[in-house]
C-alpha cells in the first residue's frame, strides 16, 4: 500500500511504551491508513537533533513512497526542514525513472526562515548536481558554463581561458591542465557589496573535474570516483547561488567573490611530468615530484590572484588529501587557518550549518621536507603520507598574503555514492555573519 501523505507527530519522554523504542533522531511508523501514514519521533531538543529527525523522516518517506510529508510546528522547525530537503535530493538525470521529489510542509516557519531554507536548498542542489555529473558531461569548459547561470541571479561571472591564465603567470594551473584537450579555466563570480566595499571575502574552490593522477597515475579503485574532485568548486558556486538569494542579509560593504580553478588532470604528450619545474603566479618555482598532488598547484595560483585582486580574507575548500579521511573520516573537515578570528567565525558557521570541522595545526617545521632535495623553491610533495594534510596546507600558505583558512574536505563531498554539497551551509553562514 502506497499512501500519499506521511504525517509526523512528536512525542515526549513520558509518552508511553512507544517512547522506549525511540532513540535520538529516529522516526518510527506508527500507523498505516489508506489516506495517509502516521509516524512519531521524540521532540527535538536542539538543532542537531532536529536535523537528525528531518533526515530520518525523509528516508522513511522514500521507503513508504510518500509524495507529501507534513510536520507540526516546533522550536527547531527550520533545522528540521533544511535537513529534510537536503536528504530528499537524488540525482535522477541519468535514470529513465528517477525518484520523484517529496513535497514538504512544515508548520511554524517564518517568512525569513522559509526564504533562508529555499536559498540554501538551491545552493545545495547546484553543488550536488555539479559533483554528481560525470566527467564526460562536466569538464572545465562546461563547469564555466554552469557558473554563468549564476548571472541570472545577479552574480557577475568572468571566465579566463588558457591564454588569459598563462598571461597572468598562472603556470601551475596551466601545467595541471596541460594533459587535457579541454584546457584550464579560471572562474570568478562576484556578488558586489551593498554600498562601498570595505571587505572582500574570497571563496576559493578546487575544480579538478577529473583526476587520473597524471603520470603518477592512480589505481583503478582510486580513480573511479574522481569526478568528485571538484567538490570544493561546487561548494563555493553553490554558496554563491544561495547568497545571491540572500544578498540583502549580507552585511553592508561586504563583497563576496568565488574563485574556481578548473582543470582536468590527465595524461598526454603535453602533460606535466615528475621533475618538471614551473614558475607560480607569485614568482616561486615549484618542482613537480608527484603529478597526483595537483590540487595544491591549481589552488596556489588562484590564491595568489585572489590576494592580488584585493581579497581581505580568503577561505579555500578542496578535496585535497586522502590522509585527511584517515585522520577525521568523511563527516568532519580539516580546518587550517592563519588567523584566530577567522578560525572562530568558521567554526561558528559550521556549527550553525550542522557541518563539522576540526582544526589541525600549521606546524611550520613540516614544510622543511618540501624544501629539501629540490632544485626549486618548493616541491609539491615529499611523497610521505605522515602529516601530509598539514604539509599540503603549509604549501598553500606560501601563496597567501591575507588572513586565510583552508578546509580539506576530502571524503566530505560524497556519502554512500551521493553528492552532499558539503561546505555550502558553512560558507553561507560564514558570509552572513561577517
Amino acid at each position: 500500500m502506497d499512501a500519499a501523505d506521511l504525517t509526523l507527530s512528536f512525542v515526549t519522554p513520558d509518552g508511553g511504551r512507544l517512547i522506549r523504542d525511540l532513540n535520538g533522531g529516529e522516526v518510527r511508523l506508527t500507523a498505516r491508513h489508506e489516506d495517509g501514514d502516521q509516524a512519531a519521533a521524540l521532540r527535538p531538543t536542539s538543532a542537531a537533533e532536529a536535523r537528525e529527525v528531518g533526515a530520518a523522516l525523509m528516508r522513511l518517506a522514500r521507503e513508504l513512497k510518500a509524495t507529501r510529508v507534513r510536520v507540526p510546528t516546533g522550536e527547531y522547525a527550520a533545522a528540521l526542514a533544511a535537513a529534510a530537503l537536503a536528504e530528499d535530493w537524488r540525482d535522477g538525470r541519468y535514470r529513465q525513472t528517477g525518484p520523484a521529489p517529496v513535497q514538504l510542509f512544515v508548520e511554524g516557519l517564518s517568512a525569513d526562515e522559509q526564504a533562508h531554507i529555499e536559498a540554501l536548498g538551491a545552493g545545495l542542489t547546484l553543488a550536488r548536481d555539479l559533483v554528481s555529473a560525470p566527467a564526460n558531461v562536466l569538464n572545465p569548459a562546461t563547469l564555466a558554463r554552469e557558473a554563468r547561470t549564476l548571472e541570472a541571479h545577479g552574480v557577475d561571472v568572468d571566465v579566463w581561458d588558457g591564454d588569459d591564465i598563462t598571461a597572468r603567470g598562472m603556470n601551475l594551473l596551466a601545467a595541471v591542465a596541460a594533459g587535457s584537450a579541454t584546457g584550464p579555466r579560471l572562474i570568478r563570480a562576484t556578488l558586489p557589496a551593498r554600498g562601498e566595499a570595505h571587505t572582500v571575502v574570497a571563496l576559493v574552490g578546487k575544480g579538478i573535474t577529473f583526476d587520473t593522477g597524471g603520470y603518477s597515475i592512480k589505481p583503478a579503485a582510486g580513480m573511479v570516483n574522481m569526478k568528485s574532485d571538484m567538490g570544493g568548486a561546487a561548494a563555493v558556486l553553490g554558496a554563491m547561488r544561495a547568497l545571491a538569494a540572500l544578498r540583502d542579509l549580507i552585511p553592508e560593504g561586504v563583497e563576496v567573490r568565488a574563485y574556481v580553478a578548473a582543470a582536468e588532470n590527465m595524461v598526454g604528450p603535453d602533460a606535466m611530468r615528475p621533475g618538471d619545474v614551473y614558475r607560480a603566479a607569485n614568482g616561486l618555482h615549484v618542482e613537480i615530484t608527484n603529478t597526483d598532488a595537483e590540487g595544491r598547484l591549481v589552488l596556489a595560483d588562484t590564491l595568489t590572484v585572489a590576494c592580488e585582486e584585493g581579497a581581505t580574507e580568503l577561505v579555500d575548500l578542496a578535496t585535497l588529501t586522502g590522509v585527511k579521511v584517515s585522520a577525521l573520516g568523511n563527516d568532519i573537515a580539516a580546518l587550517f587557518s592563519s588567523d584566530a578570528a577567522l578560525t572562530a567565525r568558521l567554526k561558528a558557521a559550521a556549527q550553525d550549518a550542522g557541518e563539522h570541522v576540526w582544526e589541525l595545526p600549521l606546524h611550520q617545521p613540516y614544510l622543511k621536507t618540501y624544501r629539501k632535495g629540490t632544485v626549486a623553491d618548493l616541491k609539491n610533495s615529499d611523497m610521505q603520507p605522515a602529516g601530509a594534510s598539514i604539509k599540503a596546507a603549509l604549501f598553500l600558505q606560501q601563496f597567501v598574503t591575507r588572513p586565510w583558512a583552508h578546509l580539506d574536505i576530502a571524503g566530505n563531498a560524497t556519502r554512500e555514492e551521493h553528492a552532499t554539497g558539503w561546505g555550502v551551509g558553512t560558507l553561507v553562514e560564514y558570509v552572513l555573519a561577517r
